[in-house]
């Protein structure tokens, strides 16, 4: 099963350099990668790096 994440926790772990806690199955939609990378704070290159492979095109089931 794939987890999706929004912005908020990964920015939580990544200021306590944590990103390493989550399992593999967490994908991000772009928007959410886009928003977390694009900033100058210090997060910004660790989420980046963790991210990138993480990136996935998110549906609505419904």
């Amino acid at each position: 099963m794939k987890i999706v994440s929004n912005s908020s926790p990964l920015i939580a772990l990544a200021k306590i350099r944590k990103l390493g806690i989550l399992r593999e199955e967490v994908v991000i939609p772009k928007a959410v990668f886009d928003e977390i990378t694009k900033s100058k704070k210090e997060y910004a290159k660790e989420l980046y790096e963790w991210g990138k492979d993480r990136v996935a095109e998110v549906k609505n089931s419904s």
